[in-house]
């Protein structure tokens, strides 16, 4: 049985036990493999939220990243992954999310499972792994040797291709004379390097490895080796050396069939085959890019194909090995929510059962798909995602009497949550492309709510304003409607005043002004109190910065609070946002990602900020004095929930380190002691980039990810 709950005993005593919150997929799954041999093993990976593990019987995916699972925290991105075709127990993934260097990042690793990914061993290779850049679906990179499970090769993004003939333990280079590390793209400065590694595990052996080997390299062309990669040769007279090799299969009769990708502006990419013969140009349809690509096990000339990006008339299958397509009519039975621009989107993997050859499992950027009539022109697609949620997270809030969540997130708007084990019937937007930044909600008309956000591709695409039922409805400001709206005014953070649901303050993003208004959003004026000349600029950096900067008083009507960073100033208004005064000028300053300003619930002028390494802080007279929390040495969220019964304060969560423990931890007391509630939530090593505690149940506490969506703990037997 799967496990898709975990439990985690406090030192007091209470059991906490924690799970997903129910969305749906939602990220871009970029890859699939099935067992050659072994029926019903079918992993996939994605670009920020893990590697999953299907479970047959259940029929739903189980998290292989998790911290009962690993000795360290590792990245979420995956870069490839690998099974072994004569152990069904041998996983082999390489982990990380970006070639640059950033010491706030894991760097890449490569690990190893002997056990189907119950148990991993990271192996010291460590490269840097473009889980989460361009190319990322290309592959795979990591290939096993179909006739001997010692023998590894990995295909880098930036330093060539590197091969283990122990099974992980030692790593060595392959000459790049032999196999070059591939050239850029026109598109990207991400670099693609060598993006595939295949075997033609019918070729034979030699000293127990296989004969022939493939590599595709970016810019450079296909690679071959026929002597268990002793010597390498470029096949020439083939597609362009320009083109990038996508993906790549060899079927029973040692055929090479591999995709492309070209120019964006002139799409020629296209599918070729190579055979004993030479290169055959077998693309379905010419001024395309192609990516996914897969081959019956069973019949060696059925081959399904899929451009980059993919499209519902673009998904081919041939009979004949590519002398002839067929167009797949595709008909789609996604999530409720799903957008109908599900199959027009990112591709990533294609890949078909032995065992089950009218099974065809296909990913893309909105999750996993499959089909159980593959041979038919009318082709229907099931969404399989039950049990990966992949989303990163922006905001949450929790509204006493009402849905105790109401999420924002990233591409797909967010929320309200009537029940967290099952997946929402409709988001924020009704399908809606659209990211949402910032949520909150009037303290004395908790129906009331606002929310800010937009398509982070075409920001003029927004959509903001307010709900008046709690977020079952929304309707944009007017003047977004009027379309008088302030073009900078977009992302960012929102507030609302306490009482006064026409006063609303908008800190954009890009460091832009902030802005106010009076009339519910008809009019917008810009905040000159926060110009270069005065204070420094807006607060807010950028689209992907987590910071909550602004609050309102949840008691005061008309008192807005803002944190600056760039002196560490508490910065506040009791009009509604139109005189703003400097009321405290010693916060510690610089902390611009990720700082998190909240007013109290039900306490006038208390409001709480946490600013990461530099501690959590604490005000009781709106903002001119701050306390620091001594025994919180590190804050990264913190939010407030229901009070503890008879208790008439709120409950505090923090997500940090508190006396030398890092975890999840909740005060009842305002901060005098801290009870650890958990280390990992279920488990998971992602971020945490917001934290809301339940206003409707005590104990219950959100944390929203930036990978795997949003996590909740909650007190049982209550």
């Amino acid at each position: 049985m799967a496990k898709d709950k975990s439990v985690f005993t406090t030192a007091t005593g209470e059991k906490y036990q924690w799970s997903s919150v129910k969305m749906g997929g939602g990220g871009f799954v970029t890859g699939v493999i099935v067992h050659p041999n072994s029926p019903d093993i079918v992993y996939v990976r994605t670009d920020v939220g893990g590697v999953f593990r299907w479970n047959v019987e259940e029929r739903n995916w189980t998290q292989l990243i998790k911290a009962d699972r690993l000795p360290n925290n590792i990245s979420y991105s995956i870069e490839s992954m690998a099974i072994a075709p004569q152990d069904p127990n041998i996983l082999y993934i390489a982990t990380g999310a970006y070639t640059k260097k950033n010491k706030n990042l894991n760097p890449g690793n490569l690990l190893k499972s002997s056990d189907r990914g119950n148990s991993w061993q990271v192996l010291n290779l460590s490269l840097p792994m473009g889980g989460n850049e361009f190319w990322r679906w290309t592959g795979e990179r990591l290939a096993i040797d179909p006739n001997n499970s010692n023998l590894v090769y990995f295909g880098s993004r930036l330093n060539g291709l590197w091969k283990t003939e122990d099974g992980g333990k030692t790593w060595n280079q392959v000459n790049p004379s032999l196999v070059p590390t591939g050239n850029s793209h026109p598109e990207t400065n991400q670099l693609a390097g060598i993006t595939y590694v295949v075997f033609d595990a019918n070729s034979g052996t030699i000293n127990g490895k296989t004969k022939v080997i493939y590599a595709g390299v970016s810019g450079e062309g296909i690679y071959r080796s026929n002597d268990a990669g002793t010597t390498w040769e470029l096949l020439t007279n083939g597609p362009a050396k320009d083109l990038v090799p996508q993906q790549a299969v060899v079927n029973n009769q040692g055929e090479l069939i591999t995709s492309f990708y070209g120019i964006k502006n002139k799409l020629d990419g296209g599918v070729w085959k190579f055979t004993p013969s030479g290169w055959q140009d077998i693309t379905p349809k010419k001024e395309r890019n192609y990516s996914a690509i897969t081959v019956d096990p069973n019949k060696p000339n059925t081959i399904f194909v899929v451009t980059y990006p993919m499209t519902p008339e673009d998904i081919y299958r041939s009979d004949d090995g590519g002398k002839t397509w067929v167009v797949l009519k595709n008909t789609l039975n996604g999530i409720n929510w799903w957008p109908n621009w599900s199959f027009y989107t990112l591709t990533g993997g294609i890949a078909i059962s032995r065992s089950h050859p009218e099974q065809i499992w296909l990913t893309n950027g909105i999750g996993v798909w499959q089909t159980e009539n593959a041979n038919q022109q009318n082709v229907k697609w099931s969404a399989a995602v039950n049990g990966i949620e992949e989303t990163v997270s922006f905001d949450a809030i929790s509204t006493p009497k009402g849905a105790s969540l109401i999420t924002a997130i990233a591409d797909f708007d967010g929320f309200r949550h009537d029940c967290l084990n099952a997946i929402p019937i409709k988001s924020h937007g009704n399908g809606i492309f659209n990211t949402t930044t910032s949520l909150a909600y009037s303290s004395n008309n908790p129906n009331f709510i606002v929310s800010v956000g937009a398509n982070h591709h075409e920001s003029w695409k927004i959509r903001a304003g307010f709900s008046v039922d709690n977020g079952k409805n929304w309707q944009n400001f007017p003047s977004i409607e009027q379309k008088t709206h302030p073009e900078e005014l977009v992302f960012g953070n929102v507030a609302v005043s306490a009482s006064n649901t026409k006063n609303i303050v908008w800190q954009p993003t890009k460091g832009k002004l902030p802005y106010f208004t009076k009339d519910g959003g008809r009019n917008w004026q810009k905040i000159d109190f926060f110009s270069d000349e005065k204070i420094g600029g807006g607060v807010h950096t950028d689209l992907w910065n987590p910071q909550k900067a602004l609050a309102a008083d949840s008691v005061k009507d008309g008192t807005f609070y803002i944190y600056h960073h760039r002196r560490g100033q508490l910065i506040r208004t009791d009009d509604g946002g139109e005189t703003w005064q400097i009321v405290n000028e010693k916060l510690p300053a610089e902390v611009w990602r990720g700082a998190n300003l909240r007013s109290a619930p039900n306490m006038k002028g208390e409001i709480w900020l946490s600013l990461k390494d530099r501690g959590l802080y604490r005000s009781s007279n709106f903002g001119q004095d701050f306390t620091k929390v001594d025994s919180v040495e590190e804050a990264n969220v913190l939010g407030f929930g229901k009070a503890a019964p008879n208790v008439s304060n709120p409950t505090i969560f923090v997500q940090g380190k508190v006396k030398g423990g890092v975890g999840v931890f909740r005060s009842t007391d305002l901060g005098t002691s801290w009870v650890k509630i958990v280390d990992y939530p279920d488990g998971n090593f992602s971020g945490t980039l917001t934290l809301v505690g339940d206003m409707n149940v005590f104990g219950r506490v959100f944390l929203g990810t930036d990978g795997n969506g949003f996590i909740y703990g909650e007190l049982m037997d209550r």
